[in-house]
């Protein structure tokens, strides 16, 4: 009998640290619109930048803006030259980035919701027609 106990308050602290380590190590589930968004929005996202999340981030809405211009059927030419380079000084990053449109009307878009992948340093960025 006794044996039985010290064998459930084993099996029971086993239960315990796994429902313990499990609830830490659980990362945010992706939202929906990452890979479905609405008909009238767009997606972009943008890897690491060493200029800073806030480069990242202007990075990931003018693709997702790019992307929603297209379907409205706009013909836009986006041309993107990136460098980045490290060393044992620091880091450097570089972006040109030249944008060519010829078109009458304007794609109004606004910010709706990002996301930030940390494990991959990813920032997903959601647009909207306004």
């Amino acid at each position: 009998m006794q044996r039985n106990v010290k064998y459930a308050s084993f099996l029971a602290s086993i239960l315990a640290l796994t429902t313990l380590v499990g609830g830490c190590s659980s990362t945010p589930a992706k939202p929906d619109w990452l890979y479905d968004p609405d008909r009238d929005q767009a997606v972009g996202h943008c890897g690491p930048h060493a200029l800073g999340k806030h480069k990242q981030k202007e990075c990931a809405e003018t693709r997702a803006r790019i992307e929603l211009a297209r379907r409205q059927g706009v013909t836009l030419k986006n041309i993107s030259l990136m460098t980045e380079s490290a060393g044992t000084r620091g880091n450097s990053s570089q972006m040109d980035q030249q944008t060519l449109q010829e078109v009458n009307t304007k794609v109004k878009a606004r910010v709706v919701d990002t996301y930030y992948d940390q494990s991959r340093d990813e920032i997903w960025v959601l647009v909207e027609e306004n």
